[in-house]
């Protein structure tokens, strides 16, 4: 008599979050959201916030970066974003996502949109 025995591996899928300090309160009356995360982190600048999401990015599937650029110049601002999409794409794991989300500013209307686009720079 033969048993065979199979081995069910079970990968749990993980998302981690990084938000600007600044932003940071906008996650206060999400408790069911924070919950479900496995990480989730605030940094003070933006150079802190996207070397915590550049970590996350290797370590889970999903990983948001939720970063504020209010304070940066415009004529730098597209530089900026650019920087920090090439930053995660370039750390982000073999079948990992990665969400980049830009704070605005409160004067300025909330306008939402979606850009799904095929990266220009290599890994």
């Amino acid at each position: 008599l033969v048993s065979t025995l199979t081995k069910t591996v079970t990968s749990e899928k993980t998302v981690a979050v990084t938000v600007s300090s600044t932003n940071a309160e906008t996650y206060l009356n999400l408790q069911n959201f924070k919950t479900e995360l496995k990480t989730f982190q605030t940094g003070d600048g933006y150079k802190d916030v996207l070397e915590k999401s550049k970590s996350n990015a290797i370590e889970h599937n999903l990983s948001i970066c939720h970063i504020d650029l209010k304070d940066v110049n415009e004529e730098k601002l597209g530089k900026r974003v650019d920087k920090v999409c090439k930053e995660m794409y370039q750390h982000t794991s073999c079948n990992g996502l990665f969400m980049v989300i830009l704070a605005g500013k409160k004067a300025v209307n909330a306008a939402a949109g979606v850009t799904i686009v095929k990266p220009k720079f290599e890994r």
